[in-house]
């Protein structure tokens, strides 16, 4: 699941685009969402995010302006532009700053969900780079990619699918996993979805159960809330509460 930060200044377009638009359905979580860009800059300065989705008229910094700043940090996200002003002189600087893609509004539904599945293509295809910060000397190569998909997939991914993708069996990558960290794999993948729920239901965006349970690859809302009570010993909404107060 890749995280992506909204950045608008119209109020009910920012609030449609947070709650409403589906982006689970295509690997996405919203991280955050802010009506203007000092404050988009200050998350993203502490928070890794892998999708930055701005506007550029907005007040004391332009969606410009943000990207260029974040251009400067170590792993700069992924951008993409959505914005009234469809004018070349913008898509010139767009392009310029590296931005992956430039939405007209109003952008139609299937206009943002070929966008950015797009862009997922885009970051999918970093994965073999990234698999280096989970290989660790001695290491089996192919659990240090099998954590770096169930990083970017872990709503969709299962041993089975991991062990295709990876062209082993299932029993051998099972096998292998458990030897190489000590757990198998099942309760690695259980600890994945059951952090990134905490991390869902402690953010800015206000996620119901349903959209958490829904990213997380489960079914049934009430089953999630089941595992999660089981697993960190309250509900959702307890937790919600706890982090609000």
């Amino acid at each position: 699941m890749y995280t992506l930060v909204i950045v608008d200044d119209e109020k009910e377009l920012l609030e449609g685009l947070s709650h409403y638009f589906p982006w689970e359905s295509i690997g996405f979580v919203v991280a955050a969402s802010f009506l203007e860009g000092r404050s988009a800059l200050s998350y993203c300065k502490q928070h890794k995010i892998d999708v930055l989705l701005t506007d550029i008229r907005m007040p004391f910094m332009s969606g410009l302006e943000l990207i260029a700043s974040l251009k400067q940090l170590p792993s700069p996200p992924l951008f993409c532009i959505m914005s009234a002003y469809n004018d070349f002189e913008y898509a010139k600087q767009a392009i310029s700053f590296g931005v992956q893609d430039y939405l007209v509004k109003p952008a139609s539904f299937e206009e943002i969900t070929k966008t950015f599945l797009k862009i997922r293509e885009n970051l999918d295809g970093t994965l073999p780079k990234e698999n280096s910060k989970h290989e660790v000397e001695g290491r089996n190569p192919l659990v240090g990619k099998t954590f770096a998909l169930v990083e970017k997939r872990l709503g969709s991914c299962s041993l089975q699918n991991i062990a295709s993708e990876l062209g082993v069996t299932t029993s051998y990558l099972s096998r292998l996993f458990k030897e190489e960290t000590g757990q198998n794999f099942q309760e690695y993948l259980l600890k994945e979805k059951m952090e990134m729920a905490k991390a869902m239901l402690a953010g800015k965006v206000g996620y119901k159960n349903k959209d958490i349970a829904r990213a997380l690859g489960y079914q049934d809302t009430q089953n999630f809330c089941r595992t999660f009570r089981k697993y960190w010993g309250k509900s959702p909404q307890q937790y919600r509460v706890e982090m609000k107060g």
